[in-house]
């Protein structure tokens, strides 16, 4: 039975260890808060310093843990020594921040345009210095089940950000799932790998699409220059990016479940009207 050990306990942590029970893993998660713990899962305490190092030394590491402000990987910092001595596959959760501009691929020169992006390539620069096994995933936006933008729009708030010629850069969680499984399982070793869905729309677009099936009320476009739009939200939308990979369909051979984002986004909606 292969092992895997998933450190952080978020949305994308809990749908991956699910899938990846039912594959036939055996799953412990490690994390600072248990809450809600999963039947057959195993689940540690981050500073459980006795029974979490032996488990990053000698089973498959998957990080959805993010970096602290400065950027540093709170991960690396405290099991450093431990991490450095695994051989089996890693896997830091990364972001497509680190990029700059245009359309990117694994192989375009990082160029992050603002801190999260920073933070993000210093953390990876801290998982490969740490262990030179370490594939870092940079990932697109996560969407999925009970984490779109349509919930917001069914709670009453139909205002959507829009910039001109700003395409989103999604991932449906179940298609970065099953690409996490497949890279476990298979024969695989890549030090870079982009996950983005195929096919590309303005956010907006998307959402349009999905009232206009429904017969719901248009979405309120509101320019990401805004006031009303605080500085967080807006650095998403200054950097005008296409995230693209060379390796998902040519060695990888993944085939998308979700590769039309206004179309699953209508089918997500469906479930909660």
């Amino acid at each position: 039975m292969m092992k895997l050990t998933i450190i952080g306990n978020g949305y994308t942590a809990n749908f991956l260890s699910k899938d990846a029970l039912k594959k036939g893993f055996q799953v412990s998660i490690i994390t600072r808060n248990i809450l809600k713990p999963k039947k057959n899962i195993h689940y540690f305490n981050f500073d459980d310093e006795i029974n979490i190092k032996k488990k990053l030394q000698e089973e498959n590491l998957i990080s959805t843990v993010p970096p602290s402000q400065n950027g540093d990987d709170p991960v690396i910092q405290k099991y450093r020594n431990a991490i450095s001595l695994n051989n089996k596959k890693i896997i830091y959760f990364s972001a497509t921040s680190v990029y700059g501009g245009s359309i990117v691929y694994e192989d375009t020169k990082v160029n992050p345009q603002n801190i999260r992006g920073k933070n993000r390539l210093k953390a990876e620069t801290e998982w490969l210095n740490t262990n030179k096994q370490s594939s870092i995933f940079r990932i697109s936006g996560i969407y999925g089940p009970g984490r779109h933008p349509m919930i917001k729009y069914l709670n009453g708030n139909n205002d959507v950000i829009v910039k001109d010629g700003h395409v989103s850069n999604r991932i449906n969680v179940e298609d970065l799932s099953a690409i996490v499984i497949k890279y476990l399982i298979e024969d695989y070793k890549f030090k870079y790998l982009n996950i983005s869905e195929e096919n590309k729309i303005e956010n907006f677009e998307a959402i349009k699409y999905v009232t206009e099936k429904l017969n719901l009320v248009t979405p309120n476009a509101i320019s990401y220059k805004s006031k009303k739009i605080s500085e967080t939200m807006r650095s998403f939308y200054e950097v005008d990016r296409e995230v693209r990979s060379k390796i998902i369909n040519n060695e990888f051979k993944y085939k998308f479940k979700n590769n039309d984002y206004k179309e699953t986004l209508l089918k997500l909606t469906k479930k909660l009207l």
